[in-house]
Formats: C-alpha cells, structure tokens, sequence
C-alpha cells in the first residue's frame, strides 16, 4: 500500500511523457501555420503594392500631359496609359527608316538613324535579320489605329495592347515595331520573341541604344501594356545601357530617374572631354632685323672719285643736248 501512491505518480508521469510531446507538436505547427497564412497575406496583399509604388505607380486610365514634352526631351518623355504628347507634336527631322538597310515603311527621327543601321547589320550578321513593320504615327495616325483595334477586340482588351492619341512611344519618332523580313506580322505569332529576329534582339538590342519597351517580365504590370517583344524604343546607347544594367522596364527607370518630376537620369551624349588649351604660336616681329652695314672699302669707287681737272691748253668739253630734252619752241631771233 505504501507504493500505491509511488505507482500512481509514476504512471500519471508516464501519461504526461507520452501526451505532452504530442500535445506542444500540435500547438508548435497551429502556429507555424498561422504565420505561414499571415505571411502569404501579408505577399499577396500589400507588399507588392509597397513594391510597386516604389518603382512605379500604378497603372491608370488618364490623360495628363508628360512633363518632358519637347523634341529634345525624346529620351526621357514618359508616355503610358495615364502620361501623354500634346496633339501636335511632331518631330521635323524624319527620314525614311530603311535608309538603315531594314526594309519596310515609315520614318524615324534622323538621331536615331545611325544605331538603328548598326544594330540592323549587327542582326543581319548574326543570321537574324530584321524588318521594319511600323515607324513613327501622327496623332491623327494613332487615332485611327487605336479605334481598329477597338473595332477588333473590343475597349477592353485594345486599351492594353494599343496606345489611345497621345499615349503612343511611336509619335515620338524613336519607337519602331520590327518583324522577320517576308514574314507575318508579328501580333499574329504566337510570340515572336522566339524567333530568331526576336531572340537576337531581346539580347542586343540595348548595346545600340534600343529598348525592348514591354518586356515578357515586366508586363503588363510595369509598363501598362501587353508584351511585345517587336516593340523598341531608341533611348541612345549611354542611357539604354543603364536601363539593361537596372534590370528594370523602361517605364520603371524613367519613373525612378525623374521623367514625372526632376530628371536625374543623365544625357543620352557622352560627356566631351576637355582638350587642353593649345600655346599660342609666337608672332614673328614685324620690324626688319638689325643686319650691320658692308664696311666700305678701302679702295674709292668709281663714282665717288673727284673728276679730274682739265690740263692746260685743253678745251673744255662741249656739253650735248641730252637725247630726251625737246627742242626749243622759241623764235630764232632775225
């Protein structure tokens, strides 16, 4: 009887041995579960919306004029879905975009001419060459283009895959849409990224200053449209290199460098490098130099001699009427 109270202890310890284990595992993964569901709240929530605001906001439907709006301004004019150009915006140095080689329609500004020829025959070497399937747009061009597509697919669905007037990078004459030279257009393809056109320049296309503008990655959450891998931008090759290092859209960086506010994103042209200011060469003296005099010589010259007097008994010599004197125009006296 004396050991009955020690049997029951330790048989109650045995049952807490065994269940207490059991029980604090269950409370450890309700736990660990409820943080694990707060934590895919908290991802799917409102983090990504910290993370995008931080880079670029939101998509909206507006029209608010883009704060760099001059032809000069080509390179960090933000244009979307809310910025936009006046209606007459036009740049006035267009050339035809197949001066590059590229054949197709349509112009470009002439600043890009020469990078959109370089990456034309970097391509065409490459074996991916490249043509053109549409260049700058008007205004006037653009509202026809967006009302067909809404004709074709409806507002809802155009709205992303086309600019409404005013929102198009085309207007600015440095946005181009490429495709495979005799192939179809490249909307038609199930993604033209693949081809080897496409490929080529979703790898390249940056080291001669042009940017793929809506990326597989980035849209249509950071750049507002649809993707498009045949859609590129000229930035030049100074700021289009920081844009490929950036890893970001090309929307993204001009909402990060100041296209909505103060631009801090730098000039598309290298900074000159000083050249040192050249000595001036030393004028030659316009006085003659001192050169001495020839010693006169010892010997008299001839025309510095004392004529001789004439001897006695000699006649003084008769003086001839020089050659060039006139005769006289005087009378002879009677």
């Amino acid at each position: 009887m004396a050991r009955e109270p020690h049997r029951t202890y330790r048989f109650r310890m045995a049952v807490v041995r065994v269940h207490r284990p059991r029980r604090v595992a269950v409370l450890a993964r309700m736990a660990m579960a409820a943080v694990l569901v707060a934590t895919l709240a908290a991802g799917s929530g409102s983090q990504p919306r910290e993370v995008q605001a931080s880079v670029a906001p939101k998509c909206t439907i507006a029209d608010t004029l883009t704060r760099y709006r001059g032809l000069g301004d080509w390179y960090r004019s933000m244009l979307d879905t809310r910025y936009r150009l006046t209606a007459g915006y036009a740049p006035s140095d267009l050339v035809a975009a197949n001066r590059s080689g590229a054949s197709g329609p349509g112009s470009i500004r002439r600043i890009a001419l020469a990078d959109l020829t370089a990456m034309y025959r970097a391509a065409r070497s490459a074996g991916a060459p490249f043509a053109i399937q549409s260049a700058y747009r008007s205004y006037n061009t653009q509202v026809a283009t967006f009302n067909r597509w809404v004709l074709e697919e409806g507002y809802a669905s155009a709205i992303r895959g086309s600019a409404r007037p005013g929102h198009s990078e085309h207007q600015l004459g440095t946005a181009i849409d490429l495709k495979t030279p005799g192939g179809a257009e490249p909307w038609d393809l199930a993604d033209w990224g693949v081809t080897k056109a496409g490929a080529w320049l979703a790898r390249n296309s940056w080291r001669y200053g042009w940017i793929i503008s809506y990326p597989k990655a980035k849209s249509p959450g950071a750049t507002c449209y649809r993707y498009e891998p045949w859609h590129v931008r000229y930035f030049g090759r100074i700021i289009a290199s920081k844009i490929h290092k950036s890893t970001l859209a090309a929307r993204e960086w001009l909402y990060v460098k100041g296209a909505t506010s103060t631009w801090a994103g730098g000039s598309p042209n290298p900074t000159p490098t000083p050249k040192p200011t050249p000595k001036p060469t030393p004028t030659p003296s316009a006085d003659p130099p001192d050169i001495p005099s020839a010693l006169p010589s010892d010997a008299p010259s001839p025309s510095a001699a004392a004529p001789a007097e004439p001897a006695s008994g000699d006649a003084a010599p008769s003086v001839s009427p020089s050659p060039s004197s006139s005769p006289s125009t005087e009378p002879v006296a009677p």
